[in-house]
């Protein structure tokens, strides 16, 4: 036992720095609490955004409403362009009148 009295500071050095080196190793392999939390709030705002997001048929059905939609577009178009011709001329001569 006189041993233990002689070699204790050492013994409690030796103890206290290889539990040190333990939880510097350990620090450095396990992530920590408070940086999971942050990891898992930002995967849950992602998935959140994810599920907000249209699906694919939704995105197929917008696409295919704004073809019709250009359809349609084309052919009043077609039938507005004899009319504005008609008011064009109806303007030149309006002006040559006011002359």
């Amino acid at each position: 036992m006189e041993w233990l009295k002689a070699y204790w500071p050492m013994l409690w050095a030796a103890m206290s720095t290889a539990g040190m080196v333990i939880l510097a190793l350990l620090s450095k392999t396990y992530a920590r609490r408070e940086d999971l939390a942050k990891v898992e709030k930002k995967v849950d705002q992602l998935q959140a955004h994810v599920d907000s997001l249209p699906t694919q048929t939704q995105i197929t059905e917008l696409l295919v409403a704004l073809e019709r939609t250009k359809g349609s577009v084309e052919t009043l178009e077609e039938k507005i362009r004899p009319v504005q011709h008609l008011a064009q001329l109806l303007l030149e001569q309006r002006l040559k009148d006011d002359k």
